[in-house]
This record gives structure tokens, sequence and C-alpha cells, in this order.
């Protein structure tokens, strides 16, 4: 999986779709037949995926050759690496493909345009999956797309630093500053991550805040725990234990930590794979991250299978996704991958060659989806902008959550 938002420093909501763009996708116009329409005879489909490593690439190919060989449809696979701007060309030019790799947070803009075919409980058993993951992909009471797979954030630290300095991975607020002070040194600051909201966001739904009420029709950016979230890392980076990645010369906090310019960071179970490639020999551990005034907090980051409206043939589209999600090949999907089946039913299997991974599994239970509404993508600019001001010291908290609560309101209308 690919994740979407925080691998590594990817920008976090959906590139906004222009008029033109969402009058094709309503219209659903291009070449070959009706939207909807079962095509005659044995259906050829396209999907469109984007590539996460060579491995995984091969295993969904082989999935896609097992499902062909059925006979019940033939599905081309096209991995794209430029692949928002390929998707978004396919949706604007009329002809998207039949199935598609869809990040959680562009699921409200498409459902409004009326671009997704809605297939979620189509599938097997659609309860199994995770309802923090249903909720990602379900716009207006209507479950979309099943979830492919997913992924939490959690703090990664590296062993030795921790038991060079007397220090065992925090389980607190006053513990993470603790650790962060006594683990900094003049070329490591204790903490690396991210200054983008979707790792701050953590520290804040550990204080109980969020940008919006659940609904997402009312703005809570400057209510008192949105406050106390970004104050606990704004003044760790004031202090000088805490620090972006690019103030230490790394792109984002796993190739801080693997360099040894960070003691500990904010990353996903996507670090896995990066650690072994590219920082074999780094010994690291994973904890959960440390309980707030409100207790634990992470975020959850997910891509599903989509379906195009506009498929000639929706029916083999969506008989090609229920193959994916179904329990035996998700699971060999993703056992070679840190990324985590997004069917409860699988973690017991999954984590029992990699039980090291549990805190990712566990946040599961507490995580909270990071989908707003359509058009919300000017807000969670205005708080990355205010929250990079905050990193590097020339910005206030409250004068950040004042200007975000501003957007936020007018976004929403109130």
């Amino acid at each position: 999986m690919r994740s979407p938002r925080p691998r590594p420093i990817r920008l976090p909501a959906a590139a906004a779709l222009s008029a033109t763009t969402l009058c094709v996708l309503v219209a659903g116009c291009g070449g070959g037949e009706s939207a909807g329409q079962a095509s005659s005879g044995k259906a050829t489909l396209s999907m469109y995926a984007w590539s996460s490593s060579p491995a995984e690439d091969g295993v969904l190919r082989k999935a896609i050759d097992d499902y062909n060989k059925l006979g019940r449809a033939t599905v081309k696979l096209n991995i794209l690496p430029e692949y928002d701007t390929a998707l978004q060309t396919a949706l604007a030019g009329g002809e998207p493909p039949d199935v598609f790799y869809l990040n959680d947070n562009k699921v409200p803009d498409l459902a409004k345009a009326g671009a997704l075919e809605p297939i979620g409980d189509k599938m097997d058993k659609p309860g199994d999956f995770y309802p923090t993951l249903k909720d990602s992909f379900t716009y207006k009471g209507t479950f979309y797309c099943p979830p492919k797979d997913f992924s939490t954030l959690q703090l990664v630290y590296d062993k030795d630093a921790l038991a060079g300095a007397g220090v065992k991975p925090p389980t607190t607020w006053d513990e993470l500053a603790a650790a962060a002070k006594a683990l900094t040194k003049p070329d490591r600051p204790g903490l690396v991550l991210n200054a983008e909201f979707y790792r701050w966001g953590v520290f804040a739904v550990a204080a109980g805040g969020w940008l919006t009420d659940d609904a997402v029709t009312k703005a809570t950016a400057d209510t008192p725990e949105m406050t106390k979230g970004m104050e606990l890392l704004a003044g760790l980076h004031k202090a000088g234990y805490a620090a972006s990645p690019q103030t230490v010369g790394a792109g984002w906090g796993g190739e801080a930590l693997g360099k040894g310019k960070a003691a500990m960071t904010v990353e996903g179970n996507w670090i896995v794979g990066a650690m072994k490639t590219d920082f074999p020999k780094v010994k690291y551990g994973i904890a959960e991250l440390p309980a707030g005034p409100a207790g634990k907090g992470t975020l959850s980051f997910s891509a599903c299978y989509a379906v195009a409206k506009s498929s000639a043939d929706t029916d083999a589209a969506t008989d090609f996704v229920r193959f994916l999600t179904a329990p035996e090949r998700q699971l060999e999907f993703t056992k070679q991958f840190p990324v985590m089946p997004s069917r409860q039913s699988l973690a017991e299997k999954w984590l029992a060659d990699k039980p090291e991974l549990k805190p990712f599994v566990d946040g599961s239970t507490y995580a909270r989806d990071s989908i707003f509404v359509p058009g919300f993508k000017p807000v969670i600019d205005d708080i990355n902008d205010g929250i990079q001001g905050l990193a590097k010291g020339n910005r206030q908290v409250a004068d950040v959550l004042t200007a975000t609560q501003k957007v936020a309101e007018s976004t929403l209308g109130g």
C-alpha cells in the first residue's frame, strides 16, 4: 500500500478537482457503454495501481493472473509512477479505469461527484472490515469501496540510543518530554517528525481534540484540547528536543532514524520496509504513542479498491474486487509486507510471524480516520503552514489555531 498522507512526506489532502473534471465525472461521458451497463460476453477490465515495491507489484500481478484463469473476466493492470496525475487525467477525460486504488481522503470528492459505484456492501462479510476503515470509505451513509489494507502511526525508536541514555519507551506525555530531553545531543534531537497535521494531529487526538466535530459540520480547531496537543510539540521544538526531518538533513522520520539523526520518530508500519532496505543495521523498536490527557491516540490511513460508476461492466468489476478482498487473498497479499489486512479476523494470523508490529495493529482499536468533507483541503493547507511555523519557532499556537478556525468555519459554512 502507498500510505495516504504520511510517507515519506506526502501532501495530506486530495488535489482539488476542477469544475470541468467534476462535470465530466458526474456525466460519465466518454467512449464505451453507458455507466453501469453490463457488457456482453466476457468482460475486459482495466485496473490502475501505484507501486509500493517490486515485490508487492509481483503479488498483485499474481493475484490478477489467478483471477484471469477463472475465466469470469480479463483484467489488464497498469502500474503508474505518477498515479494521481494519471488517474485525474483519466477521470477528466471520461475514460477512467474500471477498478483503481483510491486513497481514503479522496473518497468524499469523488463520491459527491458521482464517480464511484458503491460496492462496499457487496463484498463478502463486509462487517469484517475494521469499523474505522469502513467509515473512511463511507460518504453520506454509503460504503463505496472496500479497504485493501491499512496503516496506523506509532512511536518508532532507536533501541541503542534509548539503552545508552537509560530511557524506556515513553507511555505518557510527561515521559515523552523527559525522554526527548534525555536523548537529545548536539547533532541529534530526541524526537523528529514531519511538520504537518497528520503527524502532529495524533497528539491532538490524545488530548481529545480534532479540527471538527465528528459529523464534520462544526469547526473545533481553536479548542483547549487542540491547543494542548499543539503546545506539547511546539514546546519540544522550542526547547531543541524535537525537530522536523528537513532540519537534520532527512526527507522523513524514517530516514532521520536510520541516519542516526533522531532517537525517536512518529511513523506508520511502512517504515519497516524502508528500514530493511535502506538501514538494515539499525536496531529499532516500536511502541504505541504515549497517552495524552484523553488517553491513547493515533490515526488510520488506508486505500480502497474503487469501481468507476462509468465502467462498462460494474458487475464484473465488483466481482474482481470481491476476489481481491477475500480473506485468504488479503492475507497472502499482506503477509510479505508491513501493511496490515483490513479484515479484523486476519489480525492474529498476520502477526504470527511479525509480533514486533503489534503496536500498529493495537492502534486499530482506537485510531480515528482523518476524512473530512469535499473542499476541506484549504483547512489542511492552512494548519500545515501554521505547524511548519511552530516547528521553526516563528508562530504561536493560539495564532495558528485561530487562523485555522476561521478557514474551517468558512469552508464548512459557519
